[in-house]
């Protein structure tokens, strides 16, 4: 029996198929072009990493000089050595540059515009589906993994905001004879910084598990939560 969803889509999607996948697409790129990339250069915010290397909690503040904006706050539940600090801003002030450099095409990279799909629409969101990609890499081998993982983005409709980006799979894939992956997750969500604020980056979770030719063996995780976000910028 047609569900009233399916009876709202049919009156109100077009007809056409390639119309309709248009559609999606450009749902999908101004949920998008709703995200705050830079937010960092007017707010002050918390980063929590757990992952292979530890647990580190750091604070970022813009109003600080350029060389004190990381603060190292904990590592491993524990306060850290001076050395520890240093090394720590060191290194997310390097990671900070090369960020500085990107936008939203390196995630509008990851999906292949053509296979957006509707999974489901209710009162609050879209869920759609589609086929991973990478549009910068050279690696045959590496575009068919990603053809055959499960992709889905969810937009929120309050805002028309994207809450997150989900590519996994949900089968062991061997890319070669000799390689099997059994785990990859990219996760990524958004959400307002504060009340009313601009929509920023929440987390990040990246896993990949594979084996290969039984000497080799990769298993790692890693998860970032950003919180505590506090508007620092110009208040003019």
């Amino acid at each position: 029996h047609a569900t009233l969803t399916t009876l709202f889509l049919a009156i109100a999607l077009p007809a056409s198929a390639e119309t309709a996948r248009d559609s999606y697409e450009a749902l999908f790129e101004q949920a998008l072009a709703s995200i705050a990339w830079h937010a960092h250069e007017d707010w002050a915010f918390t980063e929590a990493t757990s992952g292979n290397d530890g647990d580190f909690i750091g604070r970022f503040d813009p109003r600080l000089p350029e060389d004190q904006r990381w603060t190292l706050l904990a590592i491993d539940g524990r306060d850290p050595t001076e050395e520890e600090s240093r090394q720590y801003a060191d290194r997310k002030r390097s990671e900070q540059d090369e960020d500085d450099h990107e936008d939203d095409g390196e995630i509008d990279g990851m999906i292949d515009p053509g296979s957006l799909q509707l999974v489901e629409e209710t009162a609050d969101y879209w869920l759609l589906r589609f086929v991973p990609t990478d549009d910068d890499s050279d690696d045959d081998m590496g575009r068919k993994v990603l053809e055959r993982m499960d992709g889905t983005a969810k937009i929120i409709k309050d805002g028309h905001y994207l809450e997150y980006i989900d590519i996994r799979n949900t089968k062991p894939i061997r890319p070669k004879v000799g390689v099997k992956m059994k785990k990859f997750l990219t996760r990524l969500t958004f959400g307002p910084a504060v009340e009313g604020g601009p929509i920023v980056m929440k987390s990040m979770d990246v896993a990949i598990k594979l084996n290969a030719f039984v000497v080799v063996r990769v298993d790692e995780a890693e998860s970032v939560q950003f919180s505590e976000f506090e508007f620092a910028g110009d208040s003019r």
